[in-house]
């Protein structure tokens, strides 16, 4: 028995101990702690996390550079939910048997390479020249610029060129490299899927439950950081032209101007591989841990293995109102931030490097500083566990009023020269530029200024003459001889700072407010099941919100953004990427649908307050040793025969 108990102490030491094998020196020990773990985790977090958001912020310029549509765009992105739906059930039942630390270390290494992998469609096909018309007849005849403004041409040599079809100047969607980013999405999507389902448990079992909320609450926050970290990085990149050493001559908020996509991802491959490695040298136990590993997995062999995890899973009220709550919730919100950069974009005029400012210090930094002091306040004040839901439901339901504040805060859509035809289609075709040959390959929109009205682009003005020194057209079939036509939007067309900044402000207080409910809410999933579920149900929900959430949800809203186009891209007889968008349609459609899945996700957090009673020792008040006088749910204790506590 001595020998045994030796030997039980040193694998225990081990266990707890920083180091890789038998080397840990003590100089290491001291950060064995779940203090550096936190640091480390939370680092990680906002490396992939920002991965995400710069996918997400990129995607308006992915989709002008390889002629994505939305739906194109929407698959790209799903596919990290694919491998989240695939893979989460399995990651957290069988992870509890492992190092989790080491898991958490050789995910990133897979999100690292996912990140580098999605950088080789710039290798392979390099800066868009096609969309600055480098490559057409008219560039090649006597350098001519004119051919650059899309400008009309009824007689002469620029009269007669034709559309180049050939290589990447067709116009057609590019789809290997759809098919690289879906791939590295694909595995970007494995990486996040092991940190999301076990770091949170591994913390939570790891520091004493009255502490939890105050470590949940700070991992939620520097995780969300993450986002506004990736939205800061894309806007910083993207103000860069694609090719960086190169000056295309135009500026970020041009239409034919891409980014330099690629950098972000590039840099972020490489900040979250050194950021892994110290996740190799934590143990996968701490000393003085509210949960022992040991004693859950000696429980998970005596329980029925899956089977009846997934029937404790199924058989508590709590856990399937939190599952329909969270997955009618997270629709909204997961689609309100995929078409969030467009929306801004498409209503307000921005460019997509102020939309991504937009989106990171407005749309997620009240997040952050929301969950840190709802986990603060729960720390310190400890309400009681009908108090909690009900706080929940209240601070989450504010989104469903500042989401939805945006159908009164809409701009004016641009005077855009045109009318809607027979079959619904919006037609840019005027007689006046009808043997002008133009086309809707590239957007440079110009503005007749008497009027205040804006043309798709010189060409369908009838403008065939222009004054550098002014920039300025005439010569405009389609105008009176004395009009002014200048480059870009009209002025009217973006004077609405007002109304944008109205939005903004109500986004971000509402984005405070809902996410006080934050910590709250993973308190209440953590203590609604017995330990050794944790990691199970935390997967288990993870596959099934992207089952029915996130991928559906990409869909529709991909849906939502196309069907309000007006004015594709047309190239070679194909359609490309969406110029112009219905502005009212695309506004009341795309906030409309948001605020009816927020309010059903509120309405199931209102009945859970009715089953709040059926949570006991949220804060670990009565944790005892016995883990069978701890189980958090009234009337789902696991039957003592397939049990050992």
């Amino acid at each position: 028995m001595g020998t045994k108990k030796s030997h039980e102490d040193d694998l225990d030491e081990v266990e707890t101990s920083c180091g890789i094998g038998s080397w840990r020196p003590k100089c290491m020990q001291f950060f064995a702690s779940p203090i550096f773990l936190l640091i480390n985790i939370s680092i990680i977090s906002v490396a992939q996390n920002a991965a995400a958001s710069l996918m997400y912020n990129t995607m308006t310029t992915l989709e002008r550079r390889y002629a994505f549509d939305s739906k194109i765009s929407s698959v790209n992105v799903m596919a990290a939910d694919i491998s989240n739906l695939i893979f989460s059930p399995i990651i957290g039942y069988y992870s509890i048997r492992y190092n989790r630390s080491k898991l958490i270390g050789y995910s990133q290494i897979l999100l690292a390479c996912s990140c580098f992998f999605g950088t080789i469609p710039y290798f392979i096909y390099g800066p868009a020249t096609h969309l600055l018309n480098q490559d057409s007849l008219a560039s090649r005849l006597a350098n001519s610029t004119e051919s650059d403004l899309n400008m009309c041409y009824r007689s002469g040599p620029l009269a007669d060129m034709t559309e180049d079809c050939s290589g990447s100047n067709s116009g057609s969607t590019v789809w290997l490299a759809a098919i690289i980013l879906f791939v590295a999405n694909f595995f970007r999507g494995i990486g996040f899927t092991v940190y999301w389902v076990i770091a949170m448990p591994f913390v939570d079992d790891n520091v004493p439950k009255k502490e939890s909320p105050l470590f949940l609450s700070v991992m939620h926050s520097i995780m969300l950081f993450g986002f506004v970290f990736g939205s800061l990085l894309s806007s910083f990149f993207l103000k860069f032209y694609e090719d960086p050493w190169n000056d295309p001559g135009l500026s970020s908020t041009d239409p034919r101007f891409v980014g330099a996509w690629w950098l972000g991802f590039f840099f972020l491959g490489v900040f979250i591989l050194i950021a892994a490695l110290p996740m190799f040298l934590f143990p996968p136990q701490f000393k003085n841990a509210s949960v022992d590993s040991k004693l859950i997995k000696k429980q998970m062999k005596q329980s029925g293995g899956t089977k009846s995890a997934l029937k404790r899973f199924l058989t508590n009220p709590l856990i399937i109102l939190f599952f329909l709550g969270n997955t009618t919730r997270y629709f909204g919100t997961s689609g309100f931030y995929q078409l969030f950069n467009k929306y801004i974009e498409s209503q307000y005029r921005q460019s997509s490097s102020v939309a991504n400012l937009i989106m990171g210090t407005a749309g997620l930094l009240p997040i952050v500083f929301g969950i840190l002091v709802g986990g603060f306040l729960i720390h310190w004040f400890r309400p009681s566990t009908r108090l909690l839901f009900i706080l929940v439901f209240l601070a989450e339901f504010t989104s469903f009023f500042s989401i939805g504040s945006g159908l009164f805060l809409g701009c004016d859509p641009i005077n855009l020269n045109g009318k809607m035809d027979y079959n619904g289609q919006f037609d840019l075709g005027a007689p006046c530029s009808g043997n002008c040959s133009c086309s809707t390959r590239v957007f440079t929109p110009v503005c007749q200024m008497e009027t205040s009205t804006t043309y798709f682009s010189p060409c369908h003005a009838g403008c065939s003459e222009y004054d550098s020194m002014n920039s300025t057209f005439s010569s405009c079939s389609c105008l009176n001889t004395d009009s002014i036509v200048t480059k870009g939007y009209c002025s009217s067309d973006l004077d609405c700072f007002n109304s944008l900044r109205s939005y903004v402000a109500a986004i971000m207080v509402g984005a405070f407010v809902s996410a006080l409910a934050k910590t709250g809410n993973s308190l209440i999933t953590f203590r609604t099941v017995d330990p050794m579920d944790k990691s199970f149900v935390n997967g288990l929900l993870s596959s099934l919100v992207s089952a029915f959430s996130f991928i559906p949800c990409l869909l529709l809203y991909g849906h939502i953004a196309d069907s309000s186009c007006l004015v594709w891209e047309k190239k070679c007889g194909k359609l490309g990427n969406c110029w112009i968008y219905d502005q009212e349609k695309f506004r009341k459609t795309f906030l409309i649908v948001t605020i009816i899945f927020y309010g059903i996700g509120s309405l199931f957090d209102f009945l859970m307050i009715f089953f709040s009673d059926r949570i006991h020792d949220l804060y670990g008040e009565d944790e005892l040793d016995d883990y069978a006088k701890t189980n958090h749910v009234k009337d789902v204790a696991i039957d003592s025969s397939e049990t050992t506590i």
